[in-house]
Parts: structure tokens; C-alpha cells; sequence
């Protein structure tokens, strides 16, 4: 789930309760992903050609954290990648990693200030996702997830694995589509589920990201 990888989270708990001190103050470096991992801050994808690099920042670079349930902190400052010289991909999610090469991914997220909302799915063909006042519309992006709780659906033609494609949306239901094959279930399910952006990043694009538009939250 999108926030901090186990070792960040993992290190919080062991420091505010004496048994370890939390590692070094790092320098956070932005790194971007055209496919996300796990907690464990494996399978994570970098663009690999096209003169792509993380791009370090201070702490001058970042607001204070804020805010409760979940907590939140974004970019004071633009962050500006090179200027690409051969396709990168298209990039969905963003995270911070303590090197500028290899290094331990200590948080990450997608793209946009989404929030994940609880979704139960029909045995169907194609499935039916329940969503309450979703919002979403036709091709909108979204990912699955089941970390806190519920089961993902027997799938019988394509998967759940993002990102998933908004079709035939209403107020409070949608089907989704992998690629260009519908989701059908033969089991019912439920999870939660968050909108995302994708962004093509192409040969002579520079990636700038404005102030407050990478944001992490943590519970």
C-alpha cells in the first residue's frame, strides 16, 4: 500500500518504543515508476534509458507534515527531472530513496491526491464493482487493493492487476477492463480501490512537478 515501505515503518515503531534509534537522517531522493512493489520496497520500476535519474532534494524542498488520519507532506518546491532523451515510459507513481542508485525506498505513492474508497465486486461477467459515489468516469485508472482487509474475487478472463480501466460507470457502480479485456469473476470480493494518473513521458521532455503536487500520506 502506498506510504511507507516495512523499513520505514518498521523503524518507527522500534525507536518510539526505545528498542532501536531510527536509522540517519537521510537525503530523499524522487525517483519515478512505471510499475509499483510491495512494502517490503521490492518491484518497484524505474525508467531505465533516456538519461533518466532520481533527482535529490533537501529539506527546504518539502513542507512540513500536517494533518491527522492519514498525515500528509508534500513538495515546497518544484521538483525537475532531466531533460529525457529517449522514452520513459508511461510513469504512474512516484518514490523517495535514500541513494541516488539502489539504495532502500522508505515511501511512495501514485500520482494525484486520491483517496482509496472501500469496494465490494460481484461473480459476473464482465464483474461489477460497488463503489459509493465514486466520481469516477470512462478510463479513468484505478488499482485494487486488499491489504486492510477483504478478498480479491476468482477472476475468470483478465485479472486484478493494475492498473484497471473505468468502463460503463453509474453513481455508485463500474466494470473495469485490463488493457483491452473486460474483468470477469466467478466469485465475489471485496477490497478498496483508488484512482490514479498515468503520464507518458516521452524523448525531449523534461518532468517538472510544481509545489504540492507530489504528495505522501501516512496513517
Amino acid at each position: 500500500m502506498t506510504g511507507f515501505t516495512d523499513r520505514v515503518a518498521q523503524g518507527i515503531l522500534n525507536h518510539v518504543v526505545g528498542k532501536t534509534t531510527i536509522f540517519t537522517l537521510p537525503t530523499a531522493y524522487v525517483a519515478l515508476f512505471t510499475a509499483v512493489g510491495t512494502d517490503a520496497g521490492t518491484g518497484f520500476t524505474e525508467p531505465s534509458t533516456g538519461a533518466y535519474a532520481r533527482v535529490s532534494t533537501a529539506a527546504g524542498d518539502w513542507n512540513s507534515a500536517s494533518g491527522s488520519a492519514p498525515s500528509l507532506i508534500t513538495n515546497a518546491n518544484a521538483i525537475t527531472f532531466p531533460t529525457a532523451t529517449a522514452n520513459w515510459g508511461n510513469i504512474i507513481a512516484f518514490g523517495l530513496y535514500d541513494a541516488a542508485s539502489a539504495g532502500n525506498l522508505l515511501a511512495w505513492d501514485y500520482f494525484g491526491s486520491f483517496n482509496w474508497l472501500p469496494a465490494t465486486v460481484s461473480a459476473a461477467s464482465p464483474a461489477v464493482l460497488t463503489v459509493k459515489a465514486h466520481g469516477y468516469t470512462g478510463g479513468d485508472l484505478v488499482e485494487w487493493s486488499v491489504e486492510y482487509g477483504g478478498t480479491t474475487p476468482t477472476f475468470s478472463q483478465s485479472n486484478f492487476t493494475g492498473p484497471l480501466t473505468v468502463a460503463s460507470p453509474t453513481t455508485d457502480t463500474f466494470t473495469v477492463t485490463n488493457g483491452a479485456t473486460a474483468v470477469n469473476t466467478s466469485t465475489t470480493g471485496g477490497g478498496m480501490v483508488r484512482k490514479m494518473t498515468s503520464q507518458a513521458i516521452n524523448s525531449g521532455v523534461q518532468a517538472s512537478f510544481p509545489a504540492s503536487s507530489l504528495s505522501i500520506t501516512s496513517a
